[in-house]
């Protein structure tokens, strides 16, 4: 035997046993017969593997009619006489004698009604037989194995005889009396319980007893959301089982309509939204008979609106709490007074799903009842309520003074980099040519902008001019000063040392013009602006800020900042608040304090820092008031991707306090500041 085959004999065994367990706990439920052995005839043939399988039953004492059938149809035995006489003959023996049996073709060929093996089993109740199961397996199967068939067909049929013996049908409401009692008995449940896991099984099981029908179903509504919350003979709901879905699927078309649905046997006459959700469940149930009440919320007993017309509307406008389903599986027509009873016993089920649903809507509702019964306890003590809110005030009093609590100061501000410089402007001028851009990196000595003044070019073309006139001047006083004669008169002399002393004052008025001359340049130079640092333009719309725009000495025309330093938070700290900050420093002999802050782009995260700067001066803020700047410093790669100028919220810690001042501690100093002396 290869590997495939035996992991395909395990396979079928697990199956087998799966299916004979899933009948041993069918034939523990409360279903009525007409549901029990469809299903269990269904459960049985398919672990099998069989052809068609029957269950038959004695009717007026001697005759044996079917109950329900798989596929018997392909024996050939409901269209032939006589195989009907002789598959008759094989039940009677088999209800006579009370023992299982098998047949097979090769065998009695002439005595079996079908080409397929036979195999019955005798259905007891206590010590009477009382029907047959008939199991008609394929002719080809290995007759080693039909002694396995007949006893896991008989086996089976011990569980449905044990179904049979144990089964003891709700009992019929035939008089008015007996309806009337178990309806009071029924409402009475309702009223001890405020939980619809308790309500629904109560009202599907006993409505079933009282309305006397083969099944009855509860579904309830949760705002949007409709749910199956009991069936009669269920413990509980399968809520992924194709009919339960299909229920809910109608339950919900019907309770959009707002009426009651009834089906007897024709789905003609009924919308299409209704028609078919109900042919697709009625084929999954075989029921012939299905009632939906919906329900909905019960007009108070006393209506305190105002206006009649918005009463009557708000009555229209009644929402709906659940539907009740009956069903008949027997017959299509319905027992006596059973759809005016379901409609008597739905309104009395939306009562209660009413009172229900209003007190699970209580918010904290277990808490609110604890407190309840306390309170409750106290009432006609009054010593004891006295001493227990003297307890409670005392134990609130001491919690506030003596629990310990983190003490934080909030501060605002900026996230920025350490290193930073303000380019200001040296001339006086007017920006024609922009180098940068916002955001870009720059380096050290890399220019930034050109600005030009006019009055600074006329002034060094005017120096230029006049040292051209001296150097002429000077050179016609050499020329002079070289052709004048030797001579020993003293007017020849005394020109000589005149011509000499004028070409010295010009050479001296020369220098002085370059030294003039060199100044401009400088002055010149500067109106090229150069960066000091390497860093990043921080500055926002250069070209709408700078372009084409006359500036004057010492303003400022743009900020560089160095990203890839070290980086830290500039913060806006109300003054009242310093001097818990400096006696926390002195607490801790002037290291720095914790700091926790949040950015304005990432509010999610935390992060950590140190105060390590506070201003010496208050300063004046137009929101805050009076203010004083710190500085927290912080390990940079914690952030992600830091940006300049980003809005930052921190909280200081500034050690333990009680928890009453931490709370109350702005109430506290309040009072201080406008009650002292």
């Amino acid at each position: 035997m290869t590997m495939a085959s035996t992991d395909s004999v395990q396979q079928v065994r697990d199956r087998v046993l799966r299916l004979a367990r899933e009948i041993e706990s069918l034939s523990r439920s409360a279903q009525p017969p007409g549901l029990f052995f469809p299903e269990f005839l269904a459960m049985l043939t398919r672990a099998l593997g069989a052809a068609a399988g029957a269950v038959w039953m004695l009717e007026d004492g001697n005759r044996l009619s079917l109950v329900c059938d798989v596929n018997l149809a392909e024996t050939e035995i409901p269209n032939d006489p006589n195989r009907q006489g002789l598959n008759q003959k094989l039940l009677t023996e088999v209800i006579s004698t009370g023992q299982a049996t098998s047949y097979g073709p090769e065998e009695n060929s002439e005595e079996i009604p079908s080409r397929h093996v036979v195999i019955l089993a005798a259905l007891q109740e206590g010590d009477d037989c009382v029907g047959v199961v008939e199991i008609f397996q394929r002719a080809d199967s290995p007759r080693e194995a039909r002694p396995g068939y007949l006893q896991f067909v008989e086996q089976m049929s011990g569980y449905a005889s044990e179904y049979l013996s144990s089964q003891k049908s709700a009992p019929v409401v035939d008089s008015e009396a007996d309806f009337w009692n178990g309806l009071e008995e029924l409402l009475l449940k309702l009223q001890l319980s405020r939980d619809i896991s308790e309500i629904g099984p109560i009202v599907a099981n006993d409505g079933r007893a009282l309305l006397n029908c083969d099944r009855v179903s509860v579904a309830y509504t949760r705002g949007r959301k409709t749910t199956i919350a009991a069936i009669s003979g269920q413990d509980s709901v399968n809520h992924r089982a194709n009919q339960v879905r299909l229920m809910r699927d109608l339950v919900v078309k019907v309770i959009a309509t707002g009426d009651t649905l009834t089906y007897s046997g024709r789905v003609e006459d009924l919308p299409p939204q209704i028609s078919k959700p109900l042919a697709e469940y009625i084929h999954a149930s075989g029921s012939r008979l299905v009632q939906l009440c919906p329900l909905f919320e019960s007009v108070p007993l006393i209506d305190r609106t105002e206006d009649p017309r918005q009463s009557k509307k708000n009555r229209r406008r009644r929402k709906p709490v659940g539907c009740l389903i009956v069903e008949q599986v027997s017959e299509s027509r319905p027992k006596p007074q059973l759809l005016e009873r379901a409609e008597l016993l739905s309104d009395h089920i939306a009562a209660t799903l009413t009172n229900v649903r209003n007190y699970q809507r209580i918010f904290f509702l277990p808490i609110w009842r604890f407190l309840g019964r306390i309170l409750e306890w106290f009432q006609g003590r009054k010593l004891a309520k006295t001493l227990a809110i003297l307890s409670i005030i005392v134990a609130i009093g001491c919690g506030l003074v003596f629990i310990p609590y983190d003490y934080r100061i909030e501060g605002t501000g900026r996230l920025m980099p350490i290193i930073q410089q303000d380019i200001f402007c040296r001339q006086k001028g007017e920006v024609v040519e922009i180098f940068v851009k916002s955001g870009q990196h720059v380096e050290a000595d890399q220019e930034l902008l050109k600005l030009k003044n006019k009055e600074l070019d006329a002034d060094l073309i005017k120096i230029e001019n006049e040292i051209g006139k001296k150097k002429q001047e000077r050179s016609a006083l050499e020329t002079q000063l070289n052709q004048a004669p030797a001579s020993s008169k003293r007017s020849d002399r005394l020109k000589f040392a005149e011509l000499e002393g004028q070409v010295a004052a010009t050479r001296v008025e020369i220098r002085g013009l370059r030294r003039h001359q060199e100044i401009l340049k400088e002055r010149h130079a500067e109106l090229v602006v150069r960066s000091p640092i390497a860093g990043t333009v921080a500055t926002f719309q250069l070209e709408q800020l700078l372009a084409d725009r006359p500036v004057d000495r010492g303003e400022v025309l743009m900020q560089i900042m160095d990203e890839k330093g070290d980086w830290h938070l500039e913060l806006l700290v109300e003054e009242r608040r310093m001097g818990h900050m400096l006696s926390a420093r002195e607490e801790l002999e002037n290291e720095n304090l914790d700091v926790e802050f949040i950015l304005a782009t990432d509010a999610e995260v935390t992060f950590d820092g140190q105060l390590e700067r506070i201003a010496t001066r208050s300063e004046t803020d137009a929101e805050l008031g009076a203010i004083v700047q710190v500085y927290v410093s912080f390990d940079v790669n914690q952030l992600p991707k830091p940006q300049i100028g980003a809005e930052v919220r921190s909280k200081i810690n500034c050690g333990k306090r009680s928890l009453g001042y931490v709370m109350f501690g702005d109430v506290i100093e309040f009072l201080r500041q406008r009650l002292w002396l």
